[in-house]
């Protein structure tokens, strides 16, 4: 179940952590969080699943300013959480799409 639609007051910690509320059962909620450096990255710039700096949710968005390898950044960045975070039964969890 994508996380977003079944979730609320979602916020993001130290740049990493994402909570959020997340609905499991009989409009019961659970406060659940998921560490997204375990998931997410930086690969020459560019967010890659499996150094950043300035980051912010907004949605289901993240966003952040990407290093490259030699210098400089790429500018902002994104990636869409709900392509690979769900909500099951009330907690936040990664979904591996490479099974």
């Amino acid at each position: 179940m994508s996380f977003y639609e079944s979730s609320r007051n979602i916020w993001l910690e130290d740049g990493h952590i994402l909570h959020a509320e997340c609905a499991y059962g009989d409009d019961e909620w659970n406060e659940s969080t998921i560490d997204l450096n375990d998931f997410v990255g930086n690969s020459d710039g560019w967010f890659v699943w499996n150094g950043v700096s300035d980051i912010s949710v907004d949605g289901t968005m993240l966003t952040a300013e990407l290093n490259m390898i030699e210098e400089g950044t790429r500018g902002r960045q994104g990636i869409n959480l709900n392509d690979r975070i769900g909500n099951d039964n009330g907690r936040l969890v990664y979904i591996n799409q490479d099974d």
